[in-house]
């Protein structure tokens, strides 16, 4: 939508940023600018788009990414506008929920950073909108290709399984009355088209293959295990469910009141009455949307990292959805359809000063202040991850002292690590342990 992608452009971040959870952002601008992999589990559907978007001529290529970024939040509100208006027929009850989607904080903060979680919301809303479509106007094959390049984005739209499954078993024909053979065999057909389908969208995986084939900070891909050791994540796998359970309380009522901020508490009440009357309308299709959105919620809230409540943007459209539902079930008892555009209106107001990062210099000021404190020729040891990726940027995408050698001391562990800096450096390791040392932190640096 033109007036949300125009509200996404004066709020972007106009450089990199680590507001907004956006630590990684350095890590996808340089794999971008160099063709490598960005960390496991390499992301390569995000990271073809990515790869026309930083050839665009403008700005920074910090700001051709949050573009993209902007860009998918905006498709996604698109599509969902389309969905909405085919079923509702209502112009106020589409823009309401189109907007809403686009203005709900945790997706509208993510439309302005570089990560890549938009675009994984986008492949959620298209997946959605084909299975809200009538089944015999949808080949199951597209829907699991559609599915198998957003589980390419980011996996864990994985999640949205029981949303596929329903789909696959939306069938007339599919009535406890007929006998076994009688629709035993459309399952399977629908089954079996969207497995190709997905299989051949979860295939993007194996560009890794064209972007890993040397030397990298990751580890290089040059063979199948070591390409299974990036797709798979290992390096991360202790995170995943590893939040103690003395957490879980905590987190729980984090969540609780992040998905209920998100379209304001009214509007959470639309959602809760939106799902009530798709139930009634479709008791398989809401408890498999249901079924989607606690299994990524799970995983969310189990995640053991500060920021792991950011993969519910995927499953806003969900939401949405429901919203939509709500508004409906209330136009039908005499409330003015257009009377909901007053929550897109209050989500705009609210989030405007809180999200806004056009003048967010903070990344920037560091990398500034960081590489002038450096001696020459030093070895600048990070013990960050967003520290890491902001110096890879400034070097690679802002041509900033390259007579630096930037060493991240958690990687540093990993043999495939110290083959990247021996080969990027033109050095051995043990020549680069013999160059001045310094330690980055958040303030200074400090030189032995």
């Amino acid at each position: 939508m033109g007036f949300s992608l125009a509200v996404y452009l004066l709020t972007l971040a106009s450089d990199l940023t680590w507001r907004h959870w956006g630590a990684d952002g350095g890590d996808f601008i340089t794999a971008a600018l160099t063709g490598r992999i960005p960390h496991p589990p390499g992301f390569p559907v995000y990271m073809t788009l990515a790869d026309l978007f930083i050839r665009l001529p403008w700005y920074s290529p910090a700001w051709r990414l949050n573009l993209l970024s902007a860009v998918m939040a905006s498709s996604s509100a698109g599509m969902l506008a389309w969905t909405v208006w085919r079923y509702s027929n209502s112009a106020g009850i589409t823009l309401t929920t189109a907007l809403c989607l686009a203005f709900a904080p945790l997706l509208w903060s993510q439309a302005l950073i570089t990560e890549v979680y938009t675009t994984a919301a986008f492949f959620s809303t298209l997946v959605c909108v084909l299975i809200w479509q009538d089944k015999s106007r949808v080949p199951g094959f597209v829907v699991g290709l559609v599915w198998g390049l957003g589980i390419a984005t980011h996996t864990t739209l994985i999640f949205l399984s029981p949303l596929v499954l329903y789909w696959i078993g939306k069938d007339e024909r599919l009535k406890p009355s007929l006998q076994i053979g009688e629709w035993l065999m459309p399952l399977l057909q629908a089954g079996g088209s969207v497995f190709l389908g997905l299989l051949l969208g979860a295939l993007s995986y194996s560009l890794l293959f064209l972007r890993g084939a040397w030397p990298q900070p990751w580890g290089n891909i040059v063979s199948l295990q070591s390409w299974w050791e990036i797709v798979s994540a290992r390096l991360y796998w202790g995170f995943a469910f590893g939040l103690p359970l003395s957490h879980w309380p905590a987190r729980l009522l984090a969540w609780a009141a992040l998905l209920a901020r998100q379209f304001t508490p009214v509007g959470a009440l639309c959602v809760i009455l939106g799902l009530h009357s798709l139930r009634a309308r479709s008791a398989a299709l809401a408890w498999s949307m249901v079924a989607a959105l606690a299994l990524g919620s799970i995983y969310a809230v189990g995640y053991n990292t500060p920021d792991s409540l950011v993969y519910l943007v995927s499953f806003l459209p969900l939401l949405a959805l429901w919203l939509a539902e709500g508004l409906m079930w209330l136009g039908e008892r005499g409330v003015p359809h257009w009377i909901g555009l007053g929550l897109s209106v209050a989500l705009l107001a609210l989030n405007w000063g809180a999200l806004d990062l056009h003048n967010d210099t903070a990344a920037l000021s560091w990398i500034m202040r960081t590489l002038e404190q450096a001696a020459d020729g030093a070895v600048l040891v990070t013990h960050e991850d967003h520290h890491t990726f902001a110096l890879w940027y400034a070097q690679e995408g802002l041509d900033l002292r390259p007579d630096v050698v930037v060493v991240d001391r958690d990687l540093w562990a990993n043999a495939a690590y110290r083959n990247f800096l021996s080969s990027s450096t033109g050095q051995l390791v043990e020549f680069i342990g013999q160059r001045p040392f310094c330690e980055v932190g958040a303030e200074e640096v400090v030189c032995q």
